[in-house]
């Protein structure tokens, strides 16, 4: 009887050692200090978490398709045919069959490839059971354009959400540590309610606020609320692309006296005539004539063809015709849902943040080229949206979303203040750096080359004698090749002034004025090149 009793305890303790070693392992490279250890026991534990033979996991190795579909363990859903790239020997093979693994025309699984952030939140989006109804801007799901719906998904839920809530580096790879714990917290999301306006950097968006500069004398607090009169100055000054305004063309007039009497005037024809009243124009601006407003105004200062003229019925009767409409963009553009309280006082975080969207959508900054628009002969103009960062601006009022990163580290080599003093000028009157440039590009036809500059006013500075304007010169036409100073005066001594263009060069570089301006046409006969900023 005793010597039953002892094989029993024996046999329960051997079973208890077989358990624990089943449900933990001792890797060499991961213990229970690491942040991802629990997360990686917990796929242990479920059988799709090894290790490798030498006893380590490698945390911080890049994971493969093989390796992260074997993380994840096996679906529901069998493939019905073998992959061309896979046999099945391979260890990963009933992982990989098993994966409901996107599917494409190569029948190629690519398994020793590392897996991209972006294809791990659509696995995970299809094992979530392809949610459909999470909400995330545009500027959040037009980074992954095969399947947004995922990319939503991830964001609402805060799976990835960036480490500044905008940039989700989706084509970047992942560690195995990163792996293991997305896999374990996609089991246990809640609802989809994580909003961008919660996500995004407040840095961000005190450089966006600060860029933009739509108030007088505000500083950025993201709680603080606006009336409607500083709100409507503050929405025609993205309309005008000016600080100091004009109201030239805006067919309105003060119904009575008041700072921003004018402004009301003009953004009460979009958000409703009747609120163009002394009582209203001092009261908190709402989240809804914000909005309106905003996107009235972005339509107004837009150089593309914009889609829009759909009305929300569940608005009517509430807003005006042209407010249904610029609040039905704003939600069929990703900007917002319409479940928002249109009644709430709108602070400036909520307000910089519908900025920032728009700017997303359709660029809040304006490009002149010095091409002509074939029917109004006008400079034809581009759309420009922010480069989103959160480090500040510095010497620049903003900075332009996909340009070379030389443009803002390279010194200007004359300037007596920065670029940042000099943009209001160089923004509302465009039309004499135009204008010489204009002037320049004629030269250079002479020399033999037909170009196509680009002005940017935020890349300007005064250099004392005039202005200095960073440029984008593209070459559109010219037989064989030719020297950089063969086709513009350039300073003496300027570096690099031999560099060789051919038809499709493209040279940023610096052009002083090389006098100051005393009328509203300026020509190139003073204007030389100071340096070449990058060469592409």
């Amino acid at each position: 009887m005793k010597k039953s009793l002892v094989l029993v305890l024996v046999v329960s303790m051997l079973l208890s050692v077989v358990s624990f070693s089943a449900s933990a392992l001792t890797f060499t490279d991961i213990d229970a200090s690491h942040w991802a250890y629990e997360n990686v026991q917990t796929l242990v534990t479920d059988g799709t978490v090894s290790g490798y033979e030498d006893g380590s996991f490698r945390p911080n190795g890049t994971v493969t398709r093989a390796e992260f579909v074997k993380m994840l363990g096996k679906s529901d859903v069998t493939r019905t045919r073998d992959y061309s790239d896979v046999s099945v020997t391979h260890w990963a093979y009933p992982y990989i069959m098993n994966a409901n693994f996107p599917e494409d025309d190569t029948n190629m699984f690519f398994p020793d490839l590392p897996i991209t952030r972006g294809l791990v939140a659509e696995l995970l989006w299809i094992r979530g059971g392809k949610v459909n109804d999470a909400f995330a801007p545009a500027i959040i799901t037009s980074q992954y354009k095969k399947v947004p719906q995922a990319i939503a998904w991830v964001y609402a839920t805060g799976l990835i959400k960036g480490d500044d809530g905008i940039n989700l580096r989706l084509n970047d790879t992942l560690s195995r540590a990163e792996a293991a714990t997305l896999i374990v917290r996609s089991r246990n999301v809640k609802d989809a309610n994580v909003s961008f306006n919660e996500t995004v950097s407040p840095k961000i968006l005190e450089n966006v606020y600060n860029g933009l500069h739509l108030f007088d004398d505000k500083a950025y607090d993201p709680n603080a609320t606006i009336t409607n009169g500083e709100m409507a100055r503050a929405a025609l000054r993205i309309g005008g692309e000016a600080h100091t305004l004009s109201y030239y063309g805006l067919n309105a007039a003060k119904a009575f006296e008041h700072t921003y009497a004018l402004d009301l005037a003009v953004i009460s024809q979009c958000i409703g005539a009747e609120k163009n009243t002394p009582e209203f124009i001092d009261k908190k601006a709402t989240y809804g004539d914000a909005v309106a407003a905003l996107v009235h105004q972005y339509f107004t200062k837009a150089k593309k063809t914009l889609v829009y003229g759909s009305t929300t019925d569940s608005l009517s009767g509430k807003v005006s015709k042209i407010a249904n409409i610029c609040l039905t963009y704003a939600k069929d553009n990703g900007i917002i849902t319409l479940k928002e309280d249109l009644n709430a006082p709108i602070t400036l975080r909520d307000f910089t943040v519908i900025c920032l969207l728009l700017d997303d959508v359709i660029g809040s900054q304006t490009d002149i080229t010095t091409d002509l628009n074939s029917i109004t002969g006008n400079y034809v103009k581009k759309d420009h949206s922010l480069f989103m960062t959160e480090v500040p601006y510095g010497n620049f009022r903003v900075k332009l979303e996909g340009m070379p990163s030389a443009l803002y580290s390279t010194p200007f080599k004359t300037q007596v203040s920065a670029p940042i003093e000099s943009y209001d000028f160089a923004r509302e009157y465009n039309s004499i750096f135009a204008s010489l440039l204009m002037s320049l590009k004629e030269s250079v036809h002479e020399r033999g080359a037909d170009v196509r500059f680009t002005y940017y006013p935020s890349l300007v500075c005064d250099n004392g004698n005039g202005f200095t304007m960073r440029i984008a010169c593209e070459v559109v036409e010219l037989e064989g090749t030719k020297a950089f100073s063969d086709l513009f005066v350039v300073a003496d001594g300027m570096e690099k002034a031999d560099t060789q263009l051919s038809k499709g060069s493209l040279v940023y570089f610096d052009l002083a004025s090389g006098e100051t301006f005393k009328s509203v046409y300026v020509t190139d006969e003073k204007a030389f090149a100071e340096q070449i900023v990058y060469v592409k």
